[in-house]
Order: structure tokens, then sequence, then C-alpha cells
């Protein structure tokens, strides 16, 4: 048999939120809904916990309507222990990986997307459904063939999107601190988040302190965590 199986890409934002949801709400085919783990230590999620919870509440939800839940990937290494990593060959051979540069940051390559590259090359002909909402033209342009963008399709922009996840009783709450989601230690992150970061998680900040100590690459391109607490 050629079945083709159907795998939504679930990261529990918003838009992949929307996107589950109103998939299950036309009756569209779900065989798998994958999301992937990263671990910021051997012992530490690279997300807060709030979005743990998320998750099991999603699990719920989703086990009582379509009789599935979330399969969980695992990357294989943790965020820090790639951080140690020390670089045997290039430019900066000798040296550990520190933490990523803004552009082209090693952490989604390494950990995200091969961990997911993967799995799917095991799963034969499948089609994967990302949330990509309708006012993020150049990501529905990047599309491969197997891939499909139904929040697109559908014309939901992002605000939507927030506004459908209140409706169906699965709001993100972590939407109510942050703008955008994703790991805690994300370099990406604008200024407003990594304030409520270091107020709301200590804890984690105290990790980010410790963790440039040994980074020769700036938290930011003109940044480094200490000059940022200072700054805070």
């Amino acid at each position: 048999m050629n079945d083709i199986k159907h795998i939504v890409s679930f990261s529990g934002g918003k838009d992949s939120m929307a996107m589950l949801l109103k998939m299950i709400e036309n009756n569209m085919p779900i065989d798998e809904i994958v999301y992937c783990n990263i671990m910021a230590t051997s012992t530490i999620g690279a997300e807060y916990p709030e979005m743990y919870k998320y998750l099991d509440k999603v699990d719920r939800y989703l086990i009582k309507i379509i009789g599935k839940k979330i399969t969980r990937l695992q990357s294989p290494i943790s965020f820090e222990k790639q951080f140690y990593t020390v670089k045997q060959r290039g430019k900066y051979e000798g040296k550990i990986y520190g933490f990523p540069w803004n552009l082209g940051a090693w952490c989604n390559s390494v950990l995200k997307v091969s961990t997911l590259d993967k799995y799917f090359k095991q799963q034969g002909k499948y089609i994967s459904y990302i949330g990509i909402a309708y006012d993020e033209p150049k990501r529905y342009e990047r599309l491969a063939a197997n891939e499909r963008a139904p929040l697109y399709e559908w014309r939901m922009t992002e605000k939507d999107c927030l506004q459908y996840t209140k409706e169906k009783g699965l709001y993100n709450p972590l939407y109510d601190k942050f703008k955008r989601l994703g790991c805690w230690f994300c370099v990406k992150q604008g200024l407003d988040s990594l304030r409520i970061l270091r107020h709301d998680y200590p804890e984690y900040w105290k990790m980010m302190l410790d963790w440039q100590k040994d980074s020769e690459v700036k938290f930011k391109p003109n940044y480094t965590i200490q000059q940022l607490e200072e700054r805070f």
C-alpha cells in the first residue's frame, strides 16, 4: 500500500494549535501530531514549565476528541552538552560552540531540525502540516512539495489564531507574558522577553550568566548576558 501519512507539526504556539483545532473541526485527516522536545540540560527542559503543563492539557483534549495524543520526539543531545562541545575543525577549531550566532544559529539545526528530519525520513510518503499564518508569506513560499500550510490557505493571521485558541478554550497562558514563544535561552528573543525571563525565572537567568562566562560568543551581537544584567 502507498498510503500517505498526514503529520501535523506542533510547537505549542498559537499558530500550530489553531491549525490543529481547525483541521479537527474540518474533519481533515490526521495520523500523527509531532512535537520536538529539546532539553536545556540533562534534567531541565528548554521550554518554560507552563508549556509542558499546556502540552499535557492539549493531550487530554486530543485523547477525548480524536483518540490521539502528541508524539513527543526527544533531541538526543541537550543545549548545554552541545554548548560545551569542542569544535574539531574550521576557524574555531579547539574552541567550544558557546552561544549560537544570531544568524545561522546552530541550536535549531543541531537540536531540532536534525531530530525531526531523522524521524520524517522513517515515515515513507507523508504530508507535513505546518502552522504558517497568512501574514507570513515568505515562509509560505519556502514550503516543500510535501508540506502544507492550512492557515495560509484559510487566510488566518496570527491575530486570528490567537483569538481562535481562546474561543476553543486552548489558549496558551504564556502569551500573557510573551509575544512569541520558544526556548527560554533563545538568542533571537527581544529585550522585553529577556526582562521577563530575568524577573520571573531567576534560576534560568543564572544558568545563562554562568554559560556566558564560558562562551566567547556574546549572547546578543552587542551584549553579553552580564551586560544585559547591568542594563536591566
